[in-house]
């Protein structure tokens, strides 16, 4: 990763989440039109993956974002040898993600309260529970990124002192 382009993929991250989360719908119409189909029966095991997918698709995505942020993270980790970006950042990630996260919990909202949700497997649980799950992660994101950067600020300020 070259500059500081670390930094952006970890803030795109906390935003991509937020958009796949109030998009999501969009994906829940298309597969409830592949349940509709007439002869969706005829297809080997179609219809027990269509019911799946939404799961799958939903924590997928969430898992992927994640993962991209803590790919930024360990390039910011490499470029910020002082440390005091990586603090700024992980307050700034707080404040975006807590800042966001209404729009997050409209989304994960209307998808438990969909009409269609009952008819994917596990859906509404999973969307019952990851709300939390993301809220909690999201914080501890932030918090790691902000002590990763106080330790590294302080290991180098003491080696100065020696």
């Amino acid at each position: 990763m070259k500059g500081k382009s670390s930094f952006i993929i970890m803030t795109f991250a906390v935003v991509g989440i937020v958009l796949y989360v109030s998009m999501f719908s969009s994906i829940m119409t298309a597969l409830v039109a592949l349940l509709e189909y007439a002869n969706i029966a005829t297809f080997t095991a179609l219809e027990t993956i269509v019911k799946i997918a939404p799961v799958v698709l939903l924590i997928g995505g969430i898992f992927a974002a994640s993962f991209g942020y803590y790919k930024g993270y360990k390039g910011a980790e490499a470029q910020d040898a002082s440390g005091v970006l990586r603090m700024v950042f992980g307050v700034v990630q707080i404040v975006l993600f807590v800042s966001l996260f209404a729009t997050i919990l409209t989304g994960f909202y209307t998808l438990y309260s969909s009409a269609n949700a009952a008819l994917f497997t596990a859906f509404t649980t999973v969307v019952a529970i990851a709300p939390t799950v993301l809220f909690l992660a999201g914080i501890f994101g932030g918090v790691a990124t902000a002590t990763s950067g106080y330790r590294s600020r302080r290991r180098r300020s003491s080696r100065l002192l020696r």
